[in-house]
C-alpha cells in the first residue's frame, strides 16, 4: 500500500511538468499574438500621423529603467 502511494506521487511529479510546458507555450503564443496586434495598431497610427509621443511619460519610464 505504501509503495503504490509513493509510485503515484512520483508519477504525478513526472507528468506535471509536461502539462506546465504546454500551458506556458499557450500563454506565450497568446502574448505574441497580442503583441503583434498592438504592433500593427501602432504602425497604422504612425502611418496615419495619429501617434503622438508623451514626452513626460517616456522620460519617467527612461528614468525608472536607469534606477
Amino acid at each position: 500500500m505504501i509503495g503504490s502511494i509513493k509510485a503515484s506521487t512520483i508519477y504525478n511529479s513526472i507528468v506535471t511538468p509536461k502539462n506546465e510546458e504546454k500551458k506556458n507555450e499557450q500563454v506565450t503564443q497568446t502574448q505574441s499574438s497580442s503583441n503583434n496586434t498592438r504592433i500593427k495598431e501602432l504602425a497604422a497610427m504612425i502611418e496615419n500621423g495619429e501617434y503622438k509621443v508623451d514626452i513626460n511619460a517616456l522620460s519617467k519610464k527612461i528614468a525608472d529603467s536607469l534606477i
